[in-house]
């Protein structure tokens, strides 16, 4: 007997991935406490603490965008009292948790700053904060006048307690500050269909351009259509240049000594998109991942972070040739995408798809992997090469073996990411969980998802123009979007769909727990659902208040569709003054009723028929309760009458249109109306015209 083998590794069938050779590198160590490395598995990084300990009056960031710098003063002894438990909670942490903790130390800093400062303007002695023991509750309650976010508070206070338990001091027992009520707003499914048609085209384009590129490239004869013309040259010049200097990449210097000046701008670089024409660019990389997000449902994080060295891209089961319970296909038909989220422990997310689906998951990553393959490769020599030099410079002091060493876990992380392009500045880059310009609106730099909607909002603004002329209702421009609320969009399609079913919300959003699911639909999608309408209701209640009325008709309606038009308003004034029927309907000519209603000759109509006499009956906002009684009378009368009467008196014709006309009013409140009329007419509460009196109560119970 022997224990079998099997292949699983299938990376390369599906992403022409190959493994590169496993090299330990560790962090260097700098053999001071106020810098160190984290021994995250994926995204190390360098925790500096030198600037709390000696202060900063400058930032060291990029000029432009953000928040205006507010410089702090350094506190030796408090930072390095702060070390060991600050040592503790980073030692695992990835790049975004480092970060929110260096935020939060230098938000208390400015704070311990501003105490000081306020009590050295109104006189009063103030020791300065060198020490834990020396944090009290007024700078607690000066916290939550500042307004601290509850994040940075809690982070600080989890230092400064871990610190004082360690020096046998109590813990400090402050409260977090509540979180402020944000109000997460989900626009109209109008306009978050014209968002998804806005991002699946340009998906579309960028895949089109591709296949474009890839059947030009294999023509010798220059097409006659100029922009095609335009793309094949760009192409044909590109390989030239790869197979002429042996780089997958050439350089900017490679393409411009040999193209002729007209070709280059005024700053000598290259007018035509060659690299374009053969690798994907940012915008290209964006435009691929925002329609896979959409597609499937899951948080930014986890797509991005997406592993191509495991088997995120595999055959479905049941179309693997190797599984006994296959199904008979010629070829793989399903697929299923695998990623981790890292929030939840490493939990895998699963989406399953079909291969034909051009703009789904599956589909889309295939192809942008295919395309990003010669990047790839790129990007492993430029690591293998990056270690060895590592592993040489062990004499080296600090700050080199840092720089190299967050050099070499950069490149890591690019080959593992399946969103690799070419940058502006002819680099292999991917995509990030921070956000980078790829385009501008209005003369500013701007994220992919901010100028799509800009776009689309400039072609809604066009189309209300031609709308405007022709009376048609107007377009409302899409507010601002980003790809966290994706997830939300997503969570409500499924919960629309399901009618409600959380057990599709569930497994659509991959939650290990239904009340995870129930939660995150109460508190993204019905909360705000609620929030939203009763702001409305209110926003419409005020606006009728301003001219001197209300109306529960016309708020009502105001509600529903948004507009009152003269016209109904005048239709409406109309109809009040019409005498009304014992149902509550209203009749435009009472003393002339149609002769199949039958009713008694040169009287006003005593048969109140309504729903027979569509000439004369009018609806009302309150009709709905005398149209709910006449059909639970009705129901009464079709157990009594014999079918020949019910037929020719048209009862059965009055019930259908009872009915029909209940739908113009609220399910749930038409339901509880007929209800209620059945319960007290099988009661003999109510008298039924036409029923014997006497055995009613009998007769209602055999019915």
């Amino acid at each position: 007997m022997s224990i079998r083998t099997y292949n699983k590794d299938h990376l390369k069938e599906h992403a022409g991935v190959t493994l590169a050779a496993p090299i330990r590198v560790d962090s260097p160590e700098s053999g001071d406490p106020l810098v160190f490395w984290t021994q995250h598995q994926k995204e190390p990084c360098e925790v500096n603490l030198y600037p709390l300990a000696t202060g900063q009056s400058v930032t060291k960031n990029r000029k432009g965008g953000g928040s205006k710098f507010i410089p702090f003063t350094g506190r030796p002894e408090l930072i390095r009292q702060l070390v060991p438990a600050i040592q503790e909670a980073l030692l695992y942490a990835a790049k975004a948790t480092v970060n929110r903790y260096m935020n939060a130390l230098r938000d208390w800093w400015r704070l311990l700053d501003a105490v000081e400062a306020a009590a050295a303007t109104t006189g009063q002695p103030f020791t300065r904060v060198d020490d834990v023991r020396l944090l009290t509750h007024v700078h607690s309650e000066f916290a939550y006048r500042s307004a601290i976010i509850r994040q940075a508070f809690g982070a600080f206070r989890g230092l400064v307690d871990t610190t004082r338990m360690a020096l046998g001091e109590p813990q400090t027992y402050w409260e977090s500050p509540e979180n402020p009520d944000v109000q997460k707003h989900i626009p109209p499914q109008e306009q978050r269909n014209a968002v998804r048609f806005a991002i699946r085209s340009t998906c579309r384009k960028v895949l089109e351009r591709w296949e474009q590129s890839d059947r030009l490239s294999q023509s010798d004869t220059e097409p006659d259509d100029p922009q095609e013309a335009g793309l094949w040259r760009n192409v044909r010049y590109m390989r030239h240049i790869q197979k002429e200097t042996g780089k997958v990449l050439p350089a900017p210097s490679d393409l411009q000594d040999r193209i002729a000046p007209w070709a280059l701008n005024s700053k000598r670089s290259f007018k035509l998109s060659v690299r374009e024409s053969v690798f994907p660019t940012h915008w290209d990389a964006e435009a691929v991942w925002h329609q896979c997000l959409l597609n499937t449902g899951w948080n930014p994080s986890t797509l991005r972070r997406l592993d191509v060295t495991k088997r995120i891209l595999i055959d479905h089961f049941k179309d693997n040739a190797n599984d006994p319970h296959r199904r008979f296909v010629l070829s793989a038909e399903t697929y299923d995408l695998v990623g981790e989220k890292e929030r939840s422990g490493g939990n895998e997310q699963f989406v399953t798809g079909q291969w034909k689906t051009l703009d789904g998951p599956g589909h889309l990553i295939k192809t942008y992997l295919k395309r990003v393959a010669p990047l790839r490769e790129l990007l492993k020599q430029q690591l293998d090469q990056a270690k060895l030099k590592y592993e040489e410079m062990n004499d080296a002091d600090f700050e080199v073996r840092s720089a190299l060493f967050a050099q070499v876990k950069s490149l890591e992380q690019g080959v593992r990411s399946v969103w690799l392009f070419v940058d502006r500045f002819s680099k292999v880059n991917w995509l990030t969980l921070q956000s980078r310009m790829t385009g501008s609106s209005n003369g500013v730099g701007t994220v992919y998802l901010a100028e799509v909607v800009h776009l689309l909002n400039t072609q809604r603004l066009a189309a209300n123009a031609r709308r405007e002329a022709n009376t048609e209702v107007l377009l409302a421009a899409v507010p601002h979007v980003v790809a966290n609320h994706f997830r939300v969009w997503f969570a409500d399609y499924v919960y629309r769909s399901g009618n409600g079913n959380m057990l599709h919300v569930k497994k659509a959003l991959n939650h290990a727990r239904l009340d995870t699911a129930s939660g995150y639909t109460n508190t993204n999608i019905l909360n705000q659902e609620a929030s939203d309408a009763a702001r409305r209701f209110l926003n419409i209640l005020v606006d009728e208040l301003e001219v001197g009325r209300v109306d529960l008709t016309i708020l009502t309606h105001l509600y529903r569709y948004g507009k009152v038009t003269p016209e109904q308003e005048e239709t409406l004034a109309q109809a009040r003054t019409l005498p009304k029927s014992r149902m509550k309907v209203a009749c435009k000519d009472p003393s002339h009723p149609p002769s199949h209603i039958k009713a008694t000759e040169g009287r006003a109509c005593d048969v109140q028929r309504c729903m027979l006499c569509v000439e004369h009956a009018v609806l009302l906002p309150e009709s709905m309760d005398g149209i709910a009684m006449r059909a639970e009378e009705l129901r009464a009368l079709q157990g009594f009458l014999p079918i020949e009467t019910w037929i020719e008196e048209h009862f059965d014709i009055e019930l259908k249109n009872n009915l029909m006309a209940l739908r113009k009013f609220d399910l749930n409140q038409s339901l509880a109306a007929r209800r209620n009329w059945a319960h007290v007419i099988s009661t003999g509460e109510h008298y039924v015209p036409g029923l014997p009196l006497g055995s009613l109560p009998d007769m209602m119970e055999l019915v």
